[in-house]
């Protein structure tokens, strides 16, 4: 299976099985294929694309993610697999027995001192101020996070990495610096949730998010030391505060080239979600550890 394609469509197109393969055909060109062991995530940026059940089955069954945009071209809605995973009523078991634990507490812990870790980094790659104050703060996480540590970090970092007059908008937001962000974080949103129910674990079911109306908490936890990829990205392209476009879009996509340091490796971002999710795996399993993160 191939962990790093993202496929985006976003003109009128009809994707259907032929001999295995997905055909992508639109009007004007050559029909083109994939194989659905070779895609990721499928991202439909259009109204008009019409796509089969047999596709969307097909994807499902190599763990492919499908996102999907609204009117607006805001993500709207994610396809991840739930079947096929033999692993899946043990690990909803261990999710369950961790649930306002100790351990759970403890690698929410893990997860926000790794994100804080990393938008230091982030402000020291662009040589911004600010780097030392985040540093401080990540070794002052408590367990659960009960110092609010994350949010102290969110103000800071977001002052100095766009500049005092960004404010952080998410869903729904019109401006341009902000649309890319999101658009950026639904992708790897869409990633890290396909590979949690790769793994037998249940989305919903999270450390640091716990809303009863957020069927992937689970994946907004783990996203969180990964969103500085997408914010570096964007950083690196100019801070472009013009409205979204198809071109800007296959550009955000590039996010996933970055190479990811987890203790003494490096990993492309698809790799490094893996180890990340299999290293709570192994956690769980142990009721011990420490989790692999950026």
């Amino acid at each position: 299976m191939a962990d790093h394609r993202i496929l985006l469509i976003e003109n009128p197109a009809r994707l259907s099985i032929d001999h295995g393969r997905i055909k992508i055909e639109r009007e004007g060109q050559n029909a083109a294929f994939a194989a659905p062991a070779d895609i990721a995530v499928l991202c439909l940026h259009h109204h008009t694309i019409n796509l089969s059940v047999h596709v969307l089955k097909a994807l499902a069954e190599t763990g492919a993610a499908v996102l999907v945009t609204d009117d607006q071209h805001h993500p709207s809605a994610l396809m991840v697999p739930v079947t096929g995973n033999q692993a899946l009523p043990q690990r909803l078991q261990q999710q369950i027995e961790i649930r306002d634990s100790d351990l759970s507490r403890e690698l929410w812990a893990q997860i926000v001192r790794s994100k804080i870790r990393t938008q230091a980094a982030n402000l020291r790659y662009f040589d911004i101020n600010g780097a030392l104050r985040l540093e401080r703060l990540a070794k002052e996480v408590k367990p659960g996070d009960a110092g609010n540590a994350e949010a102290q970090a969110a103000r800071h970092y977001w002052k100095h990495f766009f500049g005092e007059n960004f404010a952080r908008r998410k869903e729904g937001a019109d401006d341009g610096l902000n649309a890319r962000l999101n658009y950026g974080y639904a992708v790897l949103r869409a990633l890290m949730a396909r590979q949690l129910v790769m793994s037998g674990l249940t989305p919903a079911l999270g450390l640091g998010h716990q809303s009863q109306q957020n069927p992937f908490n689970l994946a907004d936890d783990f996203m969180e030391p990964f969103r500085h990829l997408v914010e570096r990205h964007v950083h690196a392209e100019g801070v472009d505060t013009s409205p979204l476009t198809s071109t800007d879009k296959i550009a955000l996509l590039r996010f996933m080239e970055q190479e990811v340091s987890m203790g003494d490796q490096t990993f492309r971002v698809p790799s490094a979600v893996a180890e990340s999710v299999e290293s709570y795996c192994r956690t769980i399993e142990r009721g011990a550890g420490e989790l692999r993160l950026p």
